[in-house]
């Protein structure tokens, strides 16, 4: 009780008692009731998978499956500037859906979708994939739609028969509440929920032997067999850690990254929840306590962190650049673990849920693309409208950076060239120089090479080093290579 005592005055002090906005229990109280201390907690210098050197792509946005199912085409007639420059190629959901953009699994083994035809799909995927880059296939499994009602799943039915049985759904699913479902009533049910529900599909019990294998069947037969290598899980909060583990293991993923967004807020008392909350993830997705095959998962830390910075929907005026460097950031704690992004689908793209400023795109992709985790890119980011097939002013990859007229594109293909170059992985260590309110400076080590960073007030290159990329408010500075006698 003492060492419990002598911990919560910790807390205190550093700020880790604020209060979570949906349970109302303190920082603290959630982290004793989330974590199993019969568990260890993973190292910060290891890693989730074998990879780890590159850069993932998020090879769609959220109007790509309003573009006349043609999307898988358009990844294919990109692909010579995807293949061997991005390590992993995240595709969006691939299944038949009740909604375009795929998050409403309807038909799991109907690859036919709103982006394009199966056989399209299969030639995007081998487009795009070589002995270095791997294609990440959307994973929905939280829930599924019915195919005339709310409950009626087919292709495949995992049993469930209409208005008669129901087993591969929670026992708490809306749909045995709601007078207007199939499911109304029906006392053949499944289990109770292992995470937290979600109210536009049937949420699928994971605990269930029949959604099980009928997952890994899938996974293993139509996803795999399609080309892809890994997974990004979608709402990973709605439904137990352990069955990403067991789905990887049973499937030998080579790589997964799980969705694990804790509220639609941020502010300056989220970090440290945020923070124990995804870590308490990462380390349920471990096979029933078993050190194998655990998840990356996303930095909606630094996500928030970077937001505030750099603002929001172009609302503040940039500033905190300390906050880039807390430990409540994944990158920072658990480094192999974290794959860091400016924006995806969600919180850009024409959805806008949360994106960072526009203007500060270049700084931000200049941070998470020198700094350790897995950074992604967003497709919008990256490509102009045209190479999309697309119009809208969300596309920057033409857009200047600096006075040279350096378009976003080409800076990101130098980052990641210089990523590559120097040997900065997921687990580089960084060096802070100087942190503050108006600026961020830190050496990050690459086995290669050493490369300064520099956000906010930027200072001149120090002896020894060069301008390497630099625009508004940024630059990135490399070693100079003594010349040979």
């Amino acid at each position: 009780m003492k060492i419990i005592k002598a911990y919560l005055v910790i807390l205190v002090c550093f700020g880790l008692l604020a209060c979570d906005a949906n349970t109302g229990k303190s920082d603290f109280e959630v982290y004793i009731s989330n974590y199993d201390w019969n568990q260890n907690a993973l190292s910060a210098t290891s890693r989730a998978d074998k990879g780890g050197s590159g850069v993932m792509l998020q090879a769609y946005n959220w109007n790509s499956c309003k573009l006349g199912k043609s999307w898988w085409k358009t990844v294919k007639s990109n692909s010579s500037m995807i293949k061997d420059k991005f390590e992993y190629v995240w595709f969006p959901p691939v299944s038949n859906s009740g909604s375009d953009n795929g998050y409403l699994p309807r038909q799991l083994n109907d690859l036919n979708s709103a982006y394009g035809s199966a056989s399209d799909l299969i030639a995007a995927i081998n487009s795009v994939k070589s002995e270095y880059t791997k294609p990440i296939a959307d994973i929905v499994i939280n829930h599924r739609v019915g195919t005339t009602s709310w409950g009626d799943f087919t292709n495949p039915t995992w049993g469930n028969v209409k208005k008669v049985s129901y087993y591969t759904i929670c026992n708490n699913d809306e749909g045995f509440s709601n007078s207007n479902a199939d499911m109304y009533g029906c006392s053949a049910r499944g289990g109770a929920d292992t995470g937290a529900s979600y109210g536009s599909g049937r949420d699928l019990d994971h605990t269930n032997g029949t959604v099980q294998n009928g997952i890994v069947d899938w996974l293993k037969n139509y996803i795999i067999a399609s080309g892809f290598e890994g997974y990004r899980y979608d709402f990973v909060k709605g439904f137990s850690g352990n069955y990403v583990g067991m789905y990887n293991n049973r499937t030998d993923a080579a790589f997964s990254v799980g969705e694990y967004w804790p509220t639609d807020n941020f502010s300056c008392q989220s970090p440290s929840s945020w923070s124990t909350q995804i870590r308490d993830w990462i380390i349920s997705t471990s096979m029933n306590g078993k050190n194998i095959n655990h998840s990356r998962a996303f930095d909606f830390v630094l996500k928030g962190m970077m937001n505030t910075v750099f603002g929001s929907k172009n609302g503040t005026s940039n500033g905190n650049y300390n906050l880039l460097a807390s430990n409540y950031n994944l990158y920072k704690v658990y480094p192999g673990y974290a794959v860091t992004f400016v924006d995806n689908h969600d919180t850009g793209s024409t959805q806008s849920l949360w994106p960072l400023d526009s203007e500060d795109l270049a700084a931000a992709y200049a941070f998470i693309l020198t700094h350790p985790g897995i950074p992604c890119v967003a497709w919008q980011h990256y490509f102009t409208a045209s190479q999309s097939g697309d119009i809208g002013s969300q596309y920057a990859g033409g857009n200047s950076v600096n006075s040279q007229g350096e378009t976003l594109h080409s800076m990101i293909d130098k980052l990641i060239s210089l990523r590559k170059n120097a040997e900065i992985s997921d687990l580089s260590s960084v060096e802070l120089m100087n942190v503050a309110g108006n600026i961020y400076r830190a050496k990050v080590l690459g086995k290669n090479s050493t490369v300064i960073v520099n956000l906010g007030r930027v200072l001149a290159a120090p002896d020894g080093y060069s301008l390497y990329v630099s625009g508004d408010d940024f630059a990135v500075f490399t070693e100079d290579i003594p010349s040979e006698i």
